[in-house]
């Protein structure tokens, strides 16, 4: 046997004396050259014929003739007695260096110190009986290795997240291991040893390999992982680029943080740098670390090398770099600047090097920085790149010393703090300060999201906490035979300690063809949550309900009912709105068709409340990121049910960013102002995010604006009016540039405000109409008709007892667009 790297392999062909057999399990051992922990071992492989040294009573020796400075026997005891309930502790076997002097060495081997026994299959058991009662100072023959980054079976999607794959997490059990390494060191490394002798103390002993080393270093290593970071000479970090340690330990390869990518304002969001990335890394001095691309090795060295010289360079241009590793572990606290109390808040650090460094108990990247789709990932959120945590006020981890970037925010009420700190050695504590900005619960509006999912009922109080949210509807839906938040649902909200915050477990009722539609404050569920078949609902399934229908009970119940991201899907919408069934239409984004679709339908003289809501179904999208204001009477003292009450009076603001305050006549939007000539307005906005465009919007048209050259963060806009007809009047800002500045969600919505409308008019009555509106709804009223009647699965295949409790399906289905067919008739009329 040849020295490899500093070790080789004792042959122990001529010591076996016992077959494989021995071991439960055998056919799935793994026999022959192996390396483990990046180390060679040499392992029998013969099933049936002599391939384990077994040492019972009669001890035996091995013959060496080298110097070395460890030895490690992969060895384990044939009887399960410790599993059985035998002390800890006792010796069960003696091993001794015996050398060409003469002078011997002799360790005792202790159960479950050095040694344990080898694993059973212990069927019928729930828990098995190796797992946790391994030797404290030997290691399994089965070391963690990362899953693959991004395939994998369907039921392991769980697992996945442990990043390992763990060989006792499976089910079946199956034994990942048959032997425990245990390193020896010499204690006369410069003595010459002609052989090892194993001898049993009673037990029986099997020696499955023996490996020498003639390196100082601890074989399996005791200092634990650090940054590395390397910067590729081509191409990207992406997910085919593999760091890989052979003896020693790495995790994912990361993109480090760009940092000059800002957000303005900082703190929310940034790219990342594509060329240059991290890993974490434990490894001995003689491990070679591997740079693979696609599965291709493209660069190696030797990490002692690094650890010697801080930096290197390998010949595909790679380069790499040892930051500095000392750290402290500090507890930190982040208040108001103005009063000192604790502030929830969103979180990030990252060194200068550009690694990310998560509070404990979060997340430096979400996922491996894969998609998010249903994953409630613990009250962290990702926008761009950048991955920030939810803290309450406090928390603690390691930082590094010196120099770190922090970004902290608060919803569009503080300013984001992003500051350049220094931790000494020796620091344990941190206080971070962020200092108010707008309080527009002063002016009574108080901010809601309308539209969430998939987060926890706590997760989602925290969050919003987080974002200055103060109410939060958690809505409970279907995908398929995917229902979530089920468990959530309570029929009353649920209230933070302080009072403040409300997170309410509604529903999003959903039919593809139809729309979606919100209940909020439900105090029982309706059933069922989606219909009509998929996506939404089963595969196959029928249409059992409407979206009216939906809209009846949850009025029945008290509830407050808005259109989803208004109008899409763009099939009940026109019903709804022409019965009056709808109490606000929701902006999930500003886009150019949805808001000119709004336009028309108050052009056409329905009175719209406008809310928002993010639709959150990813930790890329902080609950609150597209919110509504909405004035109630008495902020501090708000009840879940006065914010929904608010709602339906319709004085509410629609934002991303800005707070935008209209008032027309004093009147704020939702108010119908009667017999009025002339009338004077005033529109204002603040805002953390930079504002370039003001406008009052009458009818639909821009009748005033106001543009800044240099975006500013606040500014105000007066007009007056000449009221000729019915007229509906509301105020926009945006983001700056024409294409307008946009968040770092996953879906780039861009940053405005908009409010609802006041209602002016020279008459008694507020009354507006547009003939080609109303024939367009009387269009989709019919193709929504034509499509229960002859493309919807309506036919059961044999009797169906609905819960609607009707002889006649299709009049149930049909009757709420017979309503409202007559009720635009009548207007055209």
């Amino acid at each position: 046997m040849t020295w490899e790297r500093g070790y080789r392999t004792l042959d122990l062909t001529g010591a076996w004396n016992a077959p494989l057999t021995l071991l439960d399990d055998a056919d799935a051992s793994v026999t022959g050259e192996r390396r483990l922990y990046g180390l060679p071992f040499r392992f029998g492989d013969d099933l049936g014929g002599p391939s384990l040294l077994r040492v019972d009573g009669d001890g035996t020796a091995i013959p060496v003739d080298e110097e070395f400075e460890w030895v490690l026997f992969a060895h384990a005891l044939e009887e399960p007695d410790l599993f059985e309930g035998a002390p800890v502790g006792e010796t069960v076997a003696r091993y001794t260096l015996r050398y060409a002097d003469g002078g011997t060495e002799t360790v005792p081997v202790r159960q479950r110190f050095e040694i344990g026994p080898t694993p059973r299959l212990w069927e019928g058991r729930p828990i098995p009986l190796d797992w946790g009662q391994t030797p404290f100072l030997a290691l399994p023959d089965a070391q963690h290795r990362l899953m693959h980054r991004t395939c994998g079976r369907y039921d392991a999607a769980g697992a996945r997240f442990v990043d390992i794959d763990d060989p006792q997490a499976r089910s079946p059990y199956v034994l990942p291991y048959r032997f425990y390494l245990w390193p020896w060191r010499n204690p006369h490394p410069e003595r010459r040893v002609a052989a090892i002798e194993i001898a049993s103390a009673g037990p029986t002993v099997l020696i499955g390999a023996m490996t020498l080393s003639r390196l100082a270093e601890d074989p399996f290593g005791r200092t634990v992982s650090r940054e590395l970071i390397f910067s590729l000479a081509d191409g990207s970090v992406d997910e085919d680029v593999a760091v890989v340690v052979d003896r020693g330990t790495a995790t994912y390869a990361y993109r480090t943080v760009d940092d000059a990518s800002l957000s303005t304002p900082p703190g929310w969001g940034g790219a990342t740098d594509p060329r240059t990335g991290y890993v974490r890394v434990a490894a001995t001095p003689s491990a070679t670390v591997s740079l693979e691309v696609g599965g291709t090795v493209t660069a190696a060295f030797t990490w002692g090398d690094i650890l010697d010289q801080g930096e290197l360079a390998t010949a595909d241009g790679t380069r790499w770099r040892l930051p500095e590793a000392g750290r402290a572990w500090i507890k930190g606290t982040i208040v108001d600047d103005a009063t000192g109390e604790p502030l929830t808040c969103r979180l990030h650090f990252h060194t200068p090097d550009g690694v990310p460094l998560a509070p404990y108990g979060h997340h430096a990247h979400i996922n491996s920085d894969g998609n998010t789709w249903n994953l409630d990932i613990g009250g962290d959120v990702r926008l761009g790149q950048r991955t920030y945590a939810y803290v309450d006020g406090e928390f603690e981890g390691w930082l590094p010393h010196g120099q770190v970037i922090v970004e902290a925010a608060h919803g569009f009420d503080y300013v984001p703090l992003r500051e350049e700190l220094t931790i000494r050695p020796g620091q344990r504590t941190l206080e971070l300060r962020l200092k108010p900005f707008h309080d527009p619960e002063a002016d009574g509006y108080v901010a809601g999201d309308t539209h969430v999912h998939f987060v926890s009922t706590h997760g989602a109080e925290l969050e919003a906490r987080g974002e200055g949210v103060r109410v939060t509807n958690l809505l409970m839906s279907q995908w398929g035979h995917l229902y979530t938040n089920t468990e959530d649902f309570t029929g009353h909200p649920h209230t933070s300690v302080d009072g403040k915050t409300h997170v309410f477990a509604g529903q999003e009722n959903r039919t593809a063809m139809l729309g979606h539609i919100n209940l909020l404050g439900l105090r029982e569920q309706i059933r069922p949550w989606t219909t009509g078949g998929a996506e939404e609902a089963d595969l196959g399934g029928g249409l059992e309900t409407t979206l009216a229908r939906w809209a009846d009970e949850c009025h029945a119940q008290g509830g407050t009912v808005v259109l989803a991201h208004f109008p899409v899907p763009n099939g009940e919408a026109a019903a709804l709105i022409a019965t009056g069934r709808l109490d606000g239409v929701e902006m999930i984004a500003y886009d150019d068709y949805n808001i000119a679709q709004y336009y028309r339908y108050l052009n056409a003289g329905y009175r719209l409340t406008l809310v928002g809501g993010t639709d959150k179904m990813s930790s890329e999208v902080p609950i609150g990121l597209v919110r509504t204001y909405a004035r109630v009477p008495d902020p501090a003292a708000m009840t879940y049910w006065d914010w929904c009450t608010a709602v339906r009076e319709g004085d509410t603001v629609v934002t991303s960013g800005p707070h935008l305050h209209l008032s027309v006549g004093d009147a704020a939007p939702g108010t119908v102002l009667t017999g009025v000539r002339t009338v004077r307005g005033t529109a204002d906005f603040h805002s953390i995010f930079p504002v370039d465009r003001l406008e009052i919007v009458v009818n639909g048209t821009v009748v005033k604006s106001q543009r800044w050259d240099a975006p500013t963060e606040s500014g105000t806009l007066d007009f007056d009016l000449a009221v000729d007809e019915s007229s509906w009047v509301t105020a926009r800002c945006y983001g700056p540039g024409d294409g307008i500045a946009r968040h770092r969600d996953v879906w780039e919505r861009p940053i405005m405000a908009h409010t609802s409308p006041v209602y002016v008019t020279p008459d008694d009555a507020y009354e507006r109409t547009d003939e080609a509106v109303l024939t367009e709804m009387l269009h989709l009223i019919d193709g929504v008709e034509q499509h229960i009647r002859t493309r919807a699965r309506t036919d059961w295949p044999g009797p169906a007892d609905h819960r609607h409790g009707e002889p006649d399906h299709d009049r149930f289905l049909l009757a709420p667009l017979a309503e409202a067919r007559e009720t635009l008739l009548r207007r055209l009329r």
